[in-house]
């Protein structure tokens, strides 16, 4: 079965709203929308897959290097000049997934 565009969209806005709210539980903060829009808009080449444990890193697959980097992010931004690379060489980031889901607050709909 095919997926359409307003599937997608859906999929999409959901995906926005479960990452907007869990940051505003986990950084007791009001601005959870700007800091998921803000780690949204950082996925140029790169595929955000969580949230580390205490809620500063934003966990992306680098798809050009095939690299797992975490890199802090704030309301401000994502803070790439701050990043930690945590594996590469990574084809698929599905085991480190595996491996360190309980390590995140939030991971993206489609590493589960």
């Amino acid at each position: 079965m095919a997926t359409t565009n307003s599937e997608e969209q859906i999929r999409r806005r959901d995906t926005f709203v479960n990452l907007a709210e869990e940051l505003q539980i986990q950084r007791s903060v009001v601005h959870g929308a700007k800091m998921a829009e803000n780690l949204f808009r950082f996925e140029n080449g790169r595929d955000l897959v969580g949230i580390g444990h205490e809620a500063e890193r934003a966990i992306y697959y680098e798809t050009a290097s095939k690299s797992l980097v975490a890199v802090r992010f704030d309301k401000h931004g994502v803070y790439s000049g701050e990043r930690e690379l945590l594996q590469r060489e990574l084809d698929d980031p599905t085991a480190w997934v595996e491996a360190y889901d309980g390590g995140l607050v939030w991971l993206h709909s489609r590493y589960k």
